[in-house]
């Protein structure tokens, strides 16, 4: 049989073939008549070798243009109707015979022809591969880890493409051994001589049934079939294996429950599935009615299932640590996209007690799911038991023959009499891919809700607080349990640096926000210090997506690699020209361009001293930003204001009870040149001007020693990154918890309340758990502010702070806070064209004390 199949899977031809036609046509040219009939033609006029010569280079072009995708055509789309039921050798078999038939007369040309429509292996094995190499190893495991053999098998692994790609990630002597497990011999064949060539000694072709794979060490009974296994991969494999629930049990069996990783890609067709996506984070997973038909009815036709249940039971069975979506548009065309997905995951049953520690206790969340906040920080499952025998005992496995060396020997069984090893259990819903999380656990688990639909990327690329006046003048200080507005984590890695509090909770609703808090704290642990600054100094990095999957990506939650996989251009030019603020920036660009002054912003930047700065700012860039049409277009424009620099009306309200639009500008710009030179100190509006940062004029935290501190320090530790409003975050707070709540702006945001309104005397409930009338949801919206205040009246501690900044110089909510009982005062107030801070984009600062 092995014969067989592979005389089939040769070229037609062959080198003999070859090496008879060359011979032959030199034979031909080399003939007294041709050579005399040839220097006739080409005495003739050059007219007719124009004709001829076209004509006689086609053939040759076109066949060694289309031969391989003929083939490739044929044998996918063509030779599958026309194969003679007498090839089918028994129904027990039929499988076999199948794959067999389909890939025997394109065995050769597999890797060639699949580059382009199976995206997404590579990532998958360098994602597994960097979680490999960045595992933990807890000390009560190092002494019989270290005795254990580490073993991968690549599933439907083919021509051992994988393999050799891997290689490129992870040396493959990481693993003692490696198995290559497939049932098609024409494809085996190809990956037995690839091993030969690349002369691995650790590598092992097995011709086997996936679903009932057995390795010689458990035959021998070398090692315990159970948890024996560091790696399982599956390219493209899982939609072509019948027995799906028996592979993925056994795959469950065998992976290593504490050190085990299985990566999968595949194509999928699966649509939403309710909480279990919303706490994956697969909101990108959804496909059209239209094309989940379609590319169910297209793949069938070559025996590929892509019904949903394939991959809902891998994500059922095993715990995911990282997944992703995306489209495959191999023939650029936005209307051909093919859906696949990348995943990475662990048995469930590997200890996830750690992880719930970090995001109960020490994210400070008490309350859970309840109906004070949907989306409060938890994980939307309650916690499956994490050792019980009853939910996860483990069938015995029926050890049939080894296949090692003897590839006529397979493991027999088909889709339609194969017994289930092991059923369905009730063991409650799978973890977040937050509990399996690695490294360390900054980002608070979080549902995806229809508002985050709405943020399709981040608004704010740097922060427009000063962090340094808020340690000084707040004394920040080692004590302190924090919650501040994430933004772009600028600030809380300035708190962390410079005072290290004990806890600082980042709240953000928009997750881009934390994706970029997330980036930040990774790429601070896993890079070093050049390419960071490249990422966050720069704002560019030319190898960034290779840096995010094999660096970034064991620190980041699943969801925030997802993001920056699918974002990974904003950093292929300028990260601080993207986003909602991005835009801000290249209209200023444009802006300084057409009035001429692009050389003088240079200079500004480049300025030695105050008055060096003054005399550039008061002659040529301040009549641009005061000039008529730029306040009418964009600077008094609600549009401009909120998609460009996130100011919304009712903040604009605050500023403009105080005066016009040009009274605040100059209030604002007017006293920063002759704060600090740009270039050595005021690092807020350099990077606004001059588009990236320099290594004096930058954050804290992206200077040499400030990365190295919290590199090499504990700091960072205290960080718990939130997604949700600030009155959701501060319900899952217990009561007496914070010292200090920052909320920069946000406070500007909402709608006036009338001072004669009192404060509400029930709980409040979430908007999405209200089963009221829409009167009812409008008023409770209009006194979320209220109901803030009073959390946070809850939440500090005898002597805490609110403190937050605003457009106003006496915001109408002081009244709010007095009434609930606060003592209020200002930090400062803007008057006279004295600045506040560096930034100085506010007109006051306050605080309100809790008073016993």
């Amino acid at each position: 049989m092995s014969t067989q199949t592979t005389t089939k899977s040769k070229p037609l031809i062959g080198k003999a073939g070859s090496l008879l036609l060359i011979a032959g046509g030199t034979t031909v040219l080399s003939s007294k008549t041709i050579q005399m009939k040839m220097e006739e033609i080409a005495s003739q006029s050059t007219t007719i070798l124009a004709i001829l010569l076209p004509l006689l280079l086609l053939p040759l072009l076109l066949y060694t243009r289309m031969a391989i995708p003929l083939r490739f055509a044929y044998n996918c789309f063509i030779k599958p109707f026309f194969v003679p039921s007498k090839h089918l050798i028994s129904a027990q078999d039929a499988h076999k015979a199948k794959l067999e038939a389909f890939y025997s007369g394109q065995a050769d040309l597999y890797d060639s022809t699949r580059s382009s429509l199976l995206k997404g292996r590579e990532n998958m094995l360098a994602l597994l591969a960097a979680h490999l190499k960045s595992q933990p190893e807890p000390l009560s495991l190092r002494q019989s880890v270290q005795g254990k053999k580490k073993i991968w098998v690549d599933l439907g692994g083919g021509t051992g493409w994988n393999i050799e790609k891997m290689d490129e990630y992870l040396p493959l002597t990481y693993f003692d051994s490696i198995y290559l497990i497939d049932l098609c011999e024409p494809l085996l064949e190809v990956a037995r001589a690839r091993i030969k060539a690349r002369g691995w000694k650790n590598v092992h072709v097995l011709c086997q049934d996936a679903s009932n794979f057995v390795l010689p060490e458990w035959e021998s009974g070398e090692m315990d079939p159970r948890g024996s296994l560091r790696a399982i991969t599956m390219s493209y494999s899982l939609s072509m294996i019948p027995p799906f629930y028996q592979l993925l049990d056994r795959c469950d069996q065998v992976l290593d429950p504490q050190r085990g990783l299985m990566g999968v890609v595949d194509f999928y067709t699966s649509r939403d599935g309710g909480n279990k996506e919303r706490a994956i984070g697969t909101a990108s997973k959804r496909v059209s009615w239209l094309a989940k038909w379609f590319w169910e009815c297209w793949f069938s036709l070559d025996g590929v299932n892509l019904h949903a249940s394939r991959r809902d039971y891998l994500e059922y069975k095993m715990g995911t640590i990282k997944t992703y979506n995306a489209r495959n548009n191999f023939l650029n065309s936005w209307f051909i996209q093919i859906p696949y997905y990348v995943f990475v995951g662990c048995s469930r049953r590997r200890d996830a007690s750690r992880a719930l520690e970090s995001f109960t206790k020490e994210a400070g969340n008490q309350k859970g799911l309840n109906t004070f906040g949907l989306r409060t920080p938890i994980s939307p499952f309650g916690t499956p038991p994490l050792s019980s025998p009853d939910t996860f005992g483990m069938p015995n496995l029926d050890l049939g023959p080894s296949a090692y060396n003897k590839s006529d020997t397979l493991m027999k069984g088909t889709e339609g009499d194969i017994e289930m090893q092991e059923t369905l259990v009730d063991a409650g819903a799978p973890l977040s891919p937050f509990h399996y999380h690695l490294k360390k656990a900054w980002r608070v688990p979080y549902l995806e809700e229809k508002v985050h639909e709405q943020f399709r990327t981040h608004i704010y690329g740097w922060t427009w607080e000063d962090p340094a006046v808020d340690v000084k003048k707040l004394n920040i200080n080692k004590d302190d349990h924090i919650l501040a507005i994430t933004s772009a984590g600028d600030n809380v890695l300035h708190y962390a640096l410079a005072a290290s509090p004990a806890r600082i909770h980042a709240v953000d609703m928009n997750p881009c926000q934390g994706h970029i808090l997330e980036l930040k704290l990774a790429a601070i642990h896993a890079l070093d210090y050049n390419d960071f600054w490249l990422l966050f100094g720069e704002g560019r990095h030319p190898e960034f997506r290779k840096l995010l999957t094999q660096k970034l990506s064991p620190y980041l939650s699943s969801h925030a690699y997802a993001y920056w996989l699918s974002h990974d251009t904003q950093f292929s030019r300028n990260f601080y020209f993207r986003g909602y603020s991005g835009w801000a920036l290249r209209l200023a660009q444009i802006a300084f361009f057409l009035s001429g002054v692009r050389k003088d912003v240079k200079k500004i930047c480049r300025a030695s001293t105050i008055a060096e700065q003054e005399n550039i700012w008061n002659k040529k860039i301040r009549p641009i930003f005061l000039g008529r049409w730029m306040v009418k277009l964009f600077l008094g424009n609600p549009m401009f204001n909120w998609h460009a620099l996130g100011v919304p009306q009712n903040q604009m309200n605050c500023f403009l009870q105080d005066g016009t639009v040009e009274d605040y500008i100059k209030a604002t710009l007017d006293p920063i040149p002759g704060l600090t030179t740009l270039k050595d100190d005021n690092y807020f509006f350099f990077l606004c001007l001059n588009g990236r940062y320099t290594r004096s004029s930058c954050p804290a935290f992206l200077k040499p020693e400030g990365f190295r501190a919290l590199k090499n320090g504990k700091a960072t530790n205290a960080i718990k990154s939130h997604t949700g409003t600030i009155l959701n975050v501060l319900r899952g707070l217990p009561d007496g918890s914070l010292t200090k709540i920052i909320v920069m702006d946000s406070m500007d945001w909402f709608d006036p309340i009338d001072p004669s309104t009192p404060l509400p005397t029930t709980p409040s409930s979430a908007l999405d758990t209200l089963d009221s009338t829409p009167e009812a949801s409008l008023e409770h919206l209009r006194s979320e502010l209220d109901y803030e205040i009073i959390e946070m009246l809850r939440v500090l501690s005898v002597g805490g702070l609110a403190i937050w900044r605003s457009a106003a110089k006496r915001p109408w909510y002081i009244q709010r806070f007095q009434l609930a009982g606060f003592k209020v005062q200002p930090i400062d107030i803007r008057e006279d064209g004295q600045a506040i801070d560096r930034v100085n984009m506010y007109a006051s600062f306050w605080k309100a004390e809790k008073i016993a």
